[in-house]
């Protein structure tokens, strides 16, 4: 029988971790939408521009494996502290960065640090609570994120009419004191830390060669998937990326302490067909915004801020479904949760891709709609199983394995949309003139996620009861 106080969160650590969880999302999509006031402010091209936007998620996702494993080992509460006031600071500098170059260096230091906070801010959260209330603890986290991620284009926008694209910058500033403040002062009194070694003994255990290998491969990767309709080279670096990361996993499967132990993905088939599903997931809904953002706008013609007020559907319903589906998972079975998520998401994308150029504005909200409640129904229970079949000591390398399936299923996803961009709309200019060949292109983009959505489905549901067989084999 469980206690109250099994039940109980502690404020302290739910502040400080999803401070950061709201921040960093924020900050990332708020960006997005500053990107012309940058382009004007700096007279970038378009190469510049792609690369002072996404230079962030590429040094992000190089360094999540590395930062993953170093803190299984080492002390997660100063990484988590540290990662998070250096992002705060390098946020500022952004802000006072006076030419393109200074701009880049400290997106990227952006980039690396938030790496640090990625897979501490959820290690930290649940293993200082009762697993009793897990499901309710992720349910929370993840509504954080897609609050900050769906805020991002509204108050980023507003932010830049106002004031400019540095402000933005300075608003991230404001929300990283208060949350350093709270890191400093409140969170290491409460967490419980575990792990004794000093940095420089952690280091030295460290996987050389698997950092190497997945830090070089996910750079590429990311790279070249966020440039990928810019030109063969980008092509080219994408897969060489790929490559390094099917030679990282052969490398990694033979090595006694590898920096990701790839043998999970068979010992525990909760944790490989999880992190399979979550790929496939983001592989198939993340570039859904950017498709029909340009569907909006330059096939129904509608104003920007009309479209962006639509678009805010999916992620306040995934918000709201998120903070359900979280508690719910620690009394149904996750699995079945993350299924009819996937389900749902699946119908919705095969909806899309029927969309014509007369579809009844009520029929893209109520899609989006159901779009957002299939993923909050899969992302927290989702999370809750990864994290659940596997020891407390590989909590750091468990929250590294999901943000890398995400960063990975992102890329793809861009690199798919780019792909059917270049058969459709290549030397085509974006404009309500070529409304017929963008809504061709869009409509195949989400027919190819929608039959690659039928593979989530069964991953999700292949993965077996969590409770029942987790719980035997430990």
């Amino acid at each position: 029988m469980h206690t109250q106080e099994d039940r109980k969160i502690n404020k302290n650590i739910l502040i400080g971790t999803t401070l950061s969880s709201f921040l960093i999302p924020f900050m990332s999509s708020a960006v997005n939408i500053a990107a012309p006031d940058i382009a004007k402010s700096f007279k970038l091209n378009t190469e510049e521009l792609n690369l002072a936007i996404s230079i962030f998620l590429i040094f992000s996702a190089a360094f999540i494996l590395p930062m993953g494993k170093l803190s299984d080992t080492f002390d997660r509460t100063k990484i988590f502290k540290t990662g998070f006031l250096l992002f705060t600071l390098s946020t500022l500098m952004c802000a006072l960065s006076t030419s393109i170059k200074t701009l880049l260096i400290f997106r990227a230091l952006q980039g690396f640090f938030s790496a640090f906070t990625f897979v501490t801010s959820m290690p930290i959260l649940i293993e200082n609570h009762s697993p009793q209330i897990r499901g309710r603890l992720l349910g929370i986290n993840t509504a954080v994120v897609y609050l900050g991620t769906s805020l991002g284009p509204f108050l980023g926008g507003l932010l830049v009419k106002l004031w400019g694209y540095r402000s933005i910058f300075l608003f991230g500033f404001a929300i990283g004191l208060i949350g350093s403040f709270v890191n400093l002062f409140l969170l290491q009194k409460e967490v419980k830390n575990t792990r004794q070694a000093k940095l420089l003994d952690s280091l030295k255990l460290l996987d050389k060669l698997g950092t190497i290998l997945s830090m070089t491969g996910l750079f590429l990767l990311m790279y070249g998937a966020s440039t990928f309709e810019l030109g063969n080279t980008s092509k080219i670096l994408f897969f060489a990326g790929l490559i390094l990361m099917v030679i990282f996993v052969v490398v990694e499967a033979k090595l006694q302490n590898p920096i990701l132990d790839v043998k999970l993905f068979v010992k525990i088939p909760q944790f490989g067909f999880s992190n399979l599903a979550a790929f496939i997931n983001y592989s198939c809904t993340f570039s859904a915004s950017y498709l029909l953002s340009l569907y909006l706008q330059l096939v129904k013609a509608l104003p920007s801020q009309l479209a962006g007020s639509i678009l805010i559907v999916q992620p306040l319903s995934q918000v709201i479904t998120s903070l359900i589906s979280g508690r719910a998972s620690e009394k149904i079975e996750p699995r079945k949760l993350a299924t009819s998520g996937m389900v749902l998401t699946t119908a919705g994308l095969f909806i899309f891709s029927t969309f014509a150029a007369k579809t009844n504005l009520v029929i893209v909200i109520l899609n989006l709609f159901i779009m957002g409640i299939g993923f909050g129904l899969f992302s927290s229970p989702n999370t809750n199983v990864v994290m659940s079949c596997v020891p407390k000591s590989l909590y750091g390398t468990a929250s590294s394995t999901i943000s890398v399936m995400r960063v990975i299923g992102q890329a793809f996803s861009m690199a798919i949309v780019s792909f059917v961009s270049i058969m459709f709309l290549k030397g085509v200019k974006l404009s309500h003139e070529n409304s017929i060949l963008i809504l061709k292109s869009m409509k195949t983009s989400f027919l190819v996620f929608a039959i690659l959505s039928i593979l989530g489905i069964v991953a999700s549901y292949k993965r077996g009861n969590i409770y029942s067989e987790v719980e035997q084999s430990k």
